[in-house]
């Protein structure tokens, strides 16, 4: 909806919502009050500018009515018999004087309340990048990324914008029209009420509109942040949908969400063009219907000449009352809806801290009857093992029987909703997580490269190592020769998740990460499952570097690459279905033989195809 229209339809009830999924049942009524309060309240480490710009903002209120004072006096002089033309001159200097002292205080209380706006702005931003730290891993699977960049970037936006007009703007809307009453009161109560009557209508119809945009604002909101997600996944997925030639279906889909915030805004407007407009007229025209009255009210005798000029020019100081009254409901009204989004990230459950320093007897690992579950479904049940330090587990079952649950859980990215995990034999729930995963190294199937450079992102293993022992990482884990053939080297920046690197390139660097941290526990998530033949055979060399002296849970789907562990682990929904050395499994013909049985098929019939593909492509040359 585009301002003009917000304006037509009464702009205090504008809807910032979206229209699928409205919430059944009435909606609780909005109190405005206690919103300020809250925004306020997160102000409240700047308590010194905060009050500061309060008080500039109520003296600038108070001085705005200055001018109307002085042309107040100066009617009442001008038709009475003696007027003082130099008090007149005086009162005209002090309106002007005032007028200049109202412009600067009001500018000094905006730029103070800016300031505490803007560091509100970055400590809330801070707290939510502190939170996402410290929930479990299961929240940022379920929730939408967009919605979360949505809150922690253009939502926390336009709560700086509310924070920051908040005291200027409802000291002049709210105190100099208050003043302006109470004058307007003393000088004469029935005109004051011939005044106030039609604006009392129009205000109430105001609140009438806005309860009713109550739900229409949450659902605009909602909206936002599907449109976000959607953008982003148009953005992320751009080369897939390009792949299967579906730019139309793709379009259509982003089409259907935009449709959505414009279906409910033309909805909103035509709801709120009747009442909005009587709304307005009702509040801005208070001068006509006053001016008429008066009139004839000063020409039947109740009222004084002089007193009905005078009040006359202290009305004009009521201003324009339904702007004022519109920019604040409309602000915050939004701001209620905003701080019900950012409380839902604030109150998200946190996983408990520990409060033991890890003085661990040594690195082994021990699950002791561990049961987890994804909301309904069950992911582990009643896994129990123990791996001494310093040998090699191995993960492998089907996909969806647990295998990275397990290492989630050990890292205490989630835990377990049953039973106890220990390391060096402590339970990891009692245990500080800063300092257990100083105790872990992890190399992901999936790695993740910030965009810095190749330096900064090998020192994600450890903060402050030098550059030779950087170097040192690198070469161990295979990477240098091809970092050094990067335009800058160690200085080449990587760009967005490191794009222009190939996936056994980027593994490396996250190899190199595990190497610089030195951690007795090493967690493998299928290292080399996006390395071609050639990277993947320096990525095991590596891994066999990296692992040699560690506690090692490695899972994988390639089989050959366990072949050598001391002892794999076999799971099936959830459950440890088999259990011991590459070579008992095979000879004890369970699952584990039927998995092997299965991918040295697939690598024979790799092998053999090779040869006549090769030959194809020869005779196609």
């Amino acid at each position: 909806m585009t301002a003009d229209e917000s304006d037509t339809a009464g702009g205090a009830g504008h809807p910032d919502g979206q229209t699928g999924g409205r919430k059944g049942g009435q909606a609780d009524g909005v109190q405005l009050l206690p919103v300020a309060l809250r925004l306020l309240a997160l102000m409240r480490r700047r308590r010194g500018l905060l009050w500061l710009s309060v008080l500039c903002g109520t003296l600038a209120a108070i001085l705005s009515l200055s001018p109307y004072l002085a042309i107040a006096y100066v009617l009442v002089s001008a038709v009475s018999a003696s007027a003082d033309w130099s008090a007149i001159l005086l009162a005209g200097l002090a309106g002007m004087a005032g007028v200049l002292a109202e412009k600067l205080l009001f500018g000094l209380s905006t730029y103070l309340s800016h300031r505490v706006a803007f560091a509100t702005q970055r400590d809330l931003r801070y707290e939510l990048a502190g939170k996402l730290a410290r929930v479990p891993l299961g929240f940022t699977d379920s929730r939408s990324k967009g919605e979360i960049r949505n809150t922690m970037v253009d939502e926390i936006e336009v709560l700086e914008d509310g924070m920051a007009h908040l005291v200027p703007e409802v000291s002049a809307a709210v105190i100099a029209p208050l003043i302006t009453l109470a004058v307007m009161l003393l000088i004469d109560w029935q005109l004051a009420v011939l005044m106030i009557l039609p604006m009392a209508v129009g205000m109430w119809m105001m609140g009438r509109m806005m309860k009713d945009a109550e739900e229409p604002t949450r659902d605009y909101l909602e909206i936002q942040s599907r449109m976000a997600t959607t953008s982003a996944e148009m953005a992320d997925g751009i080369a897939t949908v390009r792949a299967f030639n579906q730019d139309e279906q793709a379009s259509h889909r982003a089409g259907r969400t935009f449709a959505q915030m414009r279906d409910l805004s033309n909805e909103w407007l035509e709801r709120a063009i009747i009442p909005g407009t009587a709304a307005q007229v009702l509040l801005t025209s208070h001068l006509m219907l006053l001016g008429s009255a008066g009139l004839i009210m000063t020409a039947a005798g109740w009222v004084d000449l002089g007193v009905f000029a005078a009040f006359l020019a202290v009305a004009y100081g009521f201003g324009d009352l339904f702007a004022a009254i519109q920019g604040i409901s409309h602000r915050l009204f939004r701001q209620h809806e905003l701080l019900e989004r950012l409380d839902m990230l604030r109150d998200v459950p946190e996983l408990s801290r520990g409060t033991k320093a890890p003085a661990l007897a040594d690195a082994s690992i021990t699950f002791e009857e561990v049961g987890f579950a994804y909301g309904a479904r069950e992911v582990l049940s009643s896994v129990s093992f123990h791996l001494p330090e310093g040998r090699c587990l191995a993960l492998v079952g089907p996909s969806g029987s647990g295998k990275t649950t397990v290492a989630r859980l050990i890292g205490r990215f989630q835990d377990a909703d049953k039973g106890t995990i220990r390391i060096g034999g402590q339970d990891v729930r009692e245990l500080d997580p800063e300092e257990l995963h100083r105790h872990l190294a992890y190399v992901f199937q999936d790695v993740f490269l910030f965009d810095g450079t190749v330096a900064d992102n090998i020192r994600l293993g450890r903060a402050g190592a030098s550059m030779e022992e950087v170097e040192a990482a690198a070469r161990a884990a295979r990477a240098h020769e091809f970092i050094e053939a990067l335009p800058e080297g160690y200085e080449t920046r990587l760009g967005e998740r490191g794009l222009g690197l190939s996936g056994g390139e980027r593994q490396r660097i996250s190899i190199a990460r595990a190497i610089l941290k030195d951690a007795p526990v090493l967690l493998l998530d299928e290292a080399t499952a996006f390395a071609d033949p050639e990277n993947e055979a320096l990525i095991q060399d590596a891994v066999a570097g990296l692992a040699r002296g560690r506690t090692v849970i490695v899972i994988a789907h390639r089989l050959h690459t366990i072949a050598n562990v001391d002892e794999i682990l076999v799971l099936d929904e959830g459950r440890i279905v088999e259990r011991g050395s590459h070579a008992d499994l095979v000879a004890a013909g369970g699952l584990f033989a039927s998995m092997w049985d299965a991918y040295e098929s697939v690598r024979s019939f790799r092998h053999a195809a090779g040869p006549a593909d090769h030959k194809q492509t020869e005779a196609a040359q």
